[in-house]
């Protein structure tokens, strides 16, 4: 897919902290309107559709929106989420705000799709992978489409140690509670961005690697594709996640191992992800 093809398309990516609209121009340029994220949601469309009309202001084919689950995309409806102050909202309101169809996924679903399709794991039919942010998203994209189970895939809440830290969702010992941006700021007291201890990043790339091997013996993709503001500190997670994940994945001969690949749209995933959503639309 050319970037030229989804002209006309927006894609919204919502986050806890910031909200994206975006779209791509005839030159293939990504446009791109930023804005804290709302915590009243009547607010929070009102501002995605006024962004919206500014990136498109003679029409908008079609707008999808990736945000935090859980939710019912077929409905486009989200249920009480914990990394957002919103309960048993419908997206489907933002049609008359926006005047076209609205599209409504999983944050990190849409922030796989954008990786598949023009980023990290373009040319390749299945991938897997997980977002590293606020909390921690997991997508899988097969054929250009995004995989949906009965509501959505949260492998973010897969439990490693029953007995771990208190998570979001209520249990104890998931992935999310160990490895995300809230579980780091509680367990060291600073953010991703300003820990610099080599042995705590170990600690974090352990449980990490943990996660990525259950994906991998779960479902073999052709790649596992990491997304997310964490990758910004580079080899320091890298590095120590891809011996453990290389030292605990022993099922597979090393030339079938999914290799552990980073994003190359960076923050932006999500947002291109979201556009070409609101083009090719979902696969049911």
């Amino acid at each position: 897919m050319r970037r030229q093809e989804l002209v006309g398309y927006i894609g919204v990516d919502i986050g806890g902290q910031s909200t994206r609209v975006g779209t791509f121009d005839e030159r293939g340029r990504l446009k791109v309107i930023s804005f804290k994220t709302e915590p009243d949601f009547k607010t929070e469309c009102e501002r995605i559709a006024e962004a919206a009309r500014q990136l498109l202001p003679k029409g908008i084919k079609r707008l999808a929106v990736g945000s935090p689950g859980p939710l019912d995309w077929r409905t486009r409806y989200l249920y009480d989420t914990p990394n957002l102050p919103w309960q048993n909202v419908s997206f489907a309101k933002l049609e008359k705000l926006v005047g076209c169809e609205v599209l409504l996924d999983n944050d990190a679903n849409v922030a796989g799709l954008g990786e598949a399709t023009l980023g990290a794991g373009k040319g390749k039919r299945f991938i897997t992978g997980f977002t590293l942010g606020t909390g921690i998203g997991h997508f899988q994209v097969k054929d250009g489409r995004i995989y949906h189970g009965r509501l959505d895939v949260e492998a973010g809440h897969q439990i490693l140690d029953p007995n771990g830290p208190e998570c979001g969702c209520g249990q104890r010992g998931c992935l999310e509670a160990f490895v995300s941006a809230t579980a780091i700021q509680k367990r060291y007291g600073v953010p991703p961005h300003e820990l610099n201890d080599p042995k705590a990043w170990e600690e974090i790339a352990f449980r990490l690697a943990q996660g990525l091997v259950n994906a991998a013996v779960f479902v073999c993709p052709d790649a596992i594709i990491l997304t997310g503001g964490m990758l910004a500190r580079g080899e320091m997670l890298l590095g120590p996640l891809r011996k453990f994940y290389n030292e605990m994945l022993k099922i597979y001969p090393e030339k079938f191992r999914p290799p552990v690949l980073a994003a190359k749209l960076g923050d932006k995933a999500g947002v291109v992800g979201a556009i070409v959503l609101a083009k090719v639309g979902h696969a049911e």
